[in-house]
């Protein structure tokens, strides 16, 4: 992709199969013998399909949010927020995802008002300032950030701007009001985007 779209990206989403996975491995979602939704891996299936068969199958970022219990925070705010129809649109996003962990950095009163049905307006805001209306990788931001003199802003689904640095070979996200988050996992890939998970909740301002 041409990097320099990631600086004026129009306004227009989240994931941690598991904190040990590949950043860049590769998952399914199929039933199991009880018709359960399970995640698994492409490399753990037997090589009878074609892999462009499988690459098909890849399932979207609700379904993937919804069968792994890192997850389930996330899952159950999007619920909350009713912007489940924002995570099944086929297009190109990439949404940094907070995990379950980042959920619990909130002091307990603060974490119950933002999950609470009463304030799903205020909920589904910090959910899309998660997204990003475009596809880029770990290595898209990286070299963003080496180009740009340490940092690039991106321009959220939200419509406010993030800020993503560089410390090694980690990426970490910054919000408006100066709280940091950590990238995991990166590089997963949905049918309508990419997944790059957070340890964080990245707040817009108020």
């Amino acid at each position: 992709m041409n990097i320099r779209n990631l600086f004026p990206v129009f306004v227009g989403a989240i994931l941690l199969l598991t904190t040990a996975c590949s950043d860049s491995e590769k998952y399914i979602v199929t039933k199991d013998e009880n018709g359960k939704l399970i995640a698994q891996k492409i490399s753990d299936l037997p090589e009878i399909n074609a892999n462009k068969e499988l690459e098909e199958k890849l399932p979207t970022i609700i379904e993937f949010t919804s069968v792994d219990k890192g997850f389930s925070v996330l899952s159950d705010a999007i619920k909350t927020a009713g912007v489940t129809e924002t995570f099944t649109q086929e297009g190109g996003f990439t949404i940094f995802a907070p995990i379950n962990n980042a959920f619990d950095k909130f002091p307990p009163k603060s974490k119950e008002k933002l999950l609470n049905p009463e304030n799903k307006e205020q909920l589904a805001t910090v959910l899309k300032y998660h997204i990003i209306p475009s596809v880029i990788s770990k290595g898209d931001i990286v070299k963003a950030i080496r180009e740009g003199g340490g940092s690039i802003p991106l321009k959220t689904l939200e419509g406010s701007r993030i800020t993503a640095s560089l410390k090694g070979d980690t990426v970490y996200l910054i919000d408006e009001s100066g709280n940091g988050g950590r990238l995991i996992t990166t590089d997963v890939e949905a049918s309508n985007g990419f997944i790059h998970t957070v340890d964080a909740v990245m707040m817009p301002k108020k």
